[in-house]
This record gives C-alpha cells, sequence and structure tokens, in this order.
C-alpha cells in the first residue's frame, strides 16, 4: 500500500508576479523594432496621400490594447495569490477541529440551545443582567462580572430569541461582548471565504471568534 504523506502548508510556493524588465515601455513592451517598422511601412503604402493616417493614433491603440493585458495578468496573478493564501489557511486550520471557541453573537436562541457568555475588558461588580424578549424583561438577576469570561445563567428561560442589557447603576455598560461556545465540525472556504462550520449545522467566519482557551 502507497504511504500517505500530509501536505506542509508552508511548502506551498505562491504563484510568480510577472516581473518587467527595467527598459520596460507602455504599450510597446511585446513589440520588436523590425515588427514596428513593417507595421509602420505597410501604413504609408496603403494609406491615402490625401488622407494620411495618424501614427500616433495607432501607439495609442496598441496602448490601450496593452494596458488591458497588463490589468488581466495582474487580475490573474492576484487570484492565484488569493487561492493560494486560502489554502495555506484551510491546512493551517485543520487543527482547529472539534475544538471548541467562543463566537460572538448579537441574541441567545435558546432554540439552538448551548452556553452563552460575556467577555469583559474589566471586572464590574453588581452589575445587573438583563434578558430582554422586544421591550419585555424576562429574566433578571444581579452578578459580578470578573474581567474575561463569565456564564450568562439561563435556567428557566423559555424556548425563543433573546438580546441581553447589562446595567451598572442603572446606566447600560457597552464594553462587553456577548458571544456562544461552539465546537468546530469541520473547515472549508467558500466563495474566497473560510467557514467554520459548528456541530449545530451553523457556518460562522473566523471574524467572530473571540475566545479561545480555557472556559
Amino acid at each position: 500500500m502507497a504511504e500517505l504523506r500530509g501536505t506542509n502548508p508552508y511548502h506551498i510556493k505562491p504563484p510568480e508576479p510577472k516581473v518587467l524588465p527595467k527598459n520596460y515601455t507602455q504599450g510597446v513592451d511585446n513589440l520588436s523594432s523590425e515588427d514596428f517598422l513593417k507595421i509602420y511601412i505597410e501604413t504609408l503604402r496603403y494609406q491615402d496621400p490625401f488622407q494620411p493616417q495618424d501614427l500616433s493614433k495607432m501607439l495609442e491603440d496598441m496602448t490601450r490594447l496593452n494596458q488591458i493585458r497588463y490589468m488581466n495578468d495582474m487580475k490573474s496573478f492576484m487570484e492565484g495569490l488569493k487561492g493560494w493564501f486560502n489554502q495555506i489557511t484551510l491546512l493551517s486550520s485543520l487543527s482547529l477541529i472539534d475544538k471548541e471557541f467562543v463566537f460572538s453573537t448579537n441574541k441567545i436562541d435558546t432554540l439552538k440551545g448551548g452556553q452563552y457568555y460575556l467577555l469583559s475588558s474589566e471586572d464590574i461588580k453588581g452589575a445587573t443582567i438583563r434578558i430582554m424578549d422586544g421591550d419585555d424583561v424576562i429574566k433578571e438577576y444581579q452578578v459580578d462580572i470578573n474581567k474575561g469570561l463569565n456564564p450568562i445563567e439561563l435556567s428557566d428561560l423559555p424556548k425563543g430569541h433573546y438580546s441581553v442589557q447589562i446595567l451598572k447603576n442603572g446606566m447600560p455598560v457597552d464594553s462587553l461582548n456577548l458571544g456562544v461556545m461552539g465546537k468546530i465540525k469541520s473547515v472549508s472556504v467558500s466563495g474566497g471565504e473560510l467557514l467554520f462550520e459548528l456541530e449545530n449545522g451553523e457556518l460562522v467566519s473566523p471574524s467572530r471568534l473571540i475566545y479561545a482557551g480555557g472556559m
């Protein structure tokens, strides 16, 4: 049986850009002096002596064509570079499969379940947490919020979708991030974007990852 070997992502070479020579002249880089002379002679040969053709117009057209070709080459290079970067990122992300992280969210969804957290950059003593259904308070309790990750108490909460308000002395606290813990099931690239598929089937962008480490 043939031996299977993993691909080292750091051995994958990116596409090489087109390097122009120092003596590059925009618009006539692919035209030799002999070719140019032939075109010039043929132009003089067949032109109407009473309506001479403007050679500068021909050069302008050639310049535009070369600019289009150059932009197409650049587009192909950038697409190749993007594909290479996605491949490197995808292979590097395989080690995240079956690991749990906290992803940012703007609501609590008890239909899907899961553990929700508040990520704080400071200690907040005597904070009030309100679980809201629109303008209605469904649940309210007092808690000391520590710097870092803090679980939200969701027991006895009806099935539904809720927002969260954090108050200190009756004033809203905005320096907190709401997050939900999820385990990465698979990693994929779709539409040029890296995506994590969680165990609940949700596809999330890596930009939503706000906490990794001990819970």
